[in-house]
């Protein structure tokens, strides 16, 4: 099979793994690589990248280019979408001179493909044939669940958003020759007739990185993690904290909780008590699965595969999530248990807490589980066929 040139382009540097979209795009780079000459260009909005970082995706691609998107350029480009009705995330990743920079860079290349990750890089390469945008989420329907989560006096203004992020996830649609999108939940809500065309590419987990050392000593009952300034983990952790700890404890006992993940706002670290600990960024996140008994996950809001349960489920622990987060992910009630209220995770956690037979069950099914269905190196083979 011959070789071909895949031109990349990502709205933030795919290292370190600290969220979704950079781990999605690592893992599919690390695969495609193998077959594939990969031409990364990363959008900038952030510090320099350490160089460390940059030698971590060196090893697997041609070239690497990074465009910085100075604070100035980002607040006039947000003005501008504003006003030509394009979403704000679109308008804060997008620049004339990153646009002349990726023009040139594809024009020295000839790439076979050009591969743009979210609708934010999408304008960079709408006008090619060779094209394929991955839209990983629905956004404007993670942005509809989030509405009544914004002060009143913000809501025309996110309702807007919601409606114009929509309309310009289906415009998009037909500037690209392929399109790919996590779930098969999220695709029925890209507000196109086709949509049924966009191939499903999952979110995946390495198994044998996240896989349990078996320390039988757990320091907390309940572990979450996750990119902790993100709203929906942000709401997630309040709620585990507020509404769903009391009632274990009103019924139980005295719960240890840990909050793991980058970058947490003021809210969550707020929530820290002598029973709540709130880690922030730790060099290995395995460490924060290894110390907890259960992964309590409280998604109501938000979009697409939840890779923190499939990196819990992978490090064997037993997991109680909501319909919400099990409608991307599939599994059935044997590998993973579902609650949608607080009163139902707090029973469900305690039967768990209670009943070692049922959480070594529940263990066990889980790892199996994304084994056989998320494992990366059979998700991504279906990337590969996209550029075959």
């Amino acid at each position: 099979m011959k070789r071909k040139k895949i031109l990349i382009i990502t709205s933030r540097f795919p290292f370190p793994l600290d969220k979704g979209d950079k781990l999605r795009i690592y893992y599919q780079i690390k695969h495609i690589s193998k077959n594939h000459s990969i031409f990364l260009i990363s959008l900038n909005a952030e510090k320099k990248i350490p160089k460390t970082h940059l030698n971590e995706l060196n090893q697997y691609c041609q070239e690497i280019h990074v465009i910085p998107l100075p604070l100035f350029t980002r607040f006039i480009n947000i003005l501008k979408s504003f006003f030509k009705g394009e979403p704000l995330q679109v308008g804060y990743f997008y620049s004339n001179y990153a646009n002349k920079k990726i023009q040139s860079i594809i024009k020295n290349i000839h790439p076979d493909w050009c591969y743009s990750q979210l609708i934010r890089t999408a304008k960079y390469t709408q006008n090619y044939n060779n094209n394929i945008i991955d839209y990983m989420d629905a956004l404007s329907k993670g942005i509809e669940r989030r509405i009544n989560h914004f002060p009143i006096i913000l809501q025309p203004l996110i309702k807007r958003e919601y409606i114009i992020t929509k309309n310009y996830e289906s415009y998009i649609f037909n500037k690209f020759k392929k399109h790919t999108i996590i779930t098969k939940n999220d695709r029925q809500f890209i507000n196109h007739n086709n949509n049924s065309k966009i191939t499903v590419v999952a979110n995946g987990v390495d198994t044998e990185y996240f896989k349990s050392k078996n320390i039988n000593k757990k320091e907390y009952d309940l572990v979450f993690v996750g990119n902790m300034s993100y709203p929906p983990n942000v709401t997630a952790a309040v709620y585990l904290c507020e509404k769903i700890l009391p009632i274990i404890e009103k019924k139980y006992k005295r719960c240890r909780v840990l909050i793991g993940g980058t970058n947490p706002n003021n809210r969550v670290k707020k929530l820290q008590t002598k029973n709540i600990f709130i880690s922030g960024w730790v060099s290995d996140i395995r460490a924060i699965y290894e110390s907890g008994y259960i992964f309590i996950a409280p998604m109501f809001i938000g979009t697409g595969l939840q890779n923190k349960l499939l990196e819990a489920m992978s490090m064997g622990m037993p997991c109680v999530t909501t319909d919400l987060a099990n409608k991307a992910l599939l599994a059935n009630k044997s590998q993973i248990t579902i609650a949608n209220n607080a009163d139902e995770f707090a029973n469900a956690c305690i039967k768990i807490l209670n009943n070692e037979n049922l959480a070594n069950s529940l263990k066990v099914a889980g790892r199996k589980f994304v084994e056989e269905k998320y494992d990366w190196k059979k998700i991504n083979s279906k990337l590969s066929k996209l550029f075959n």
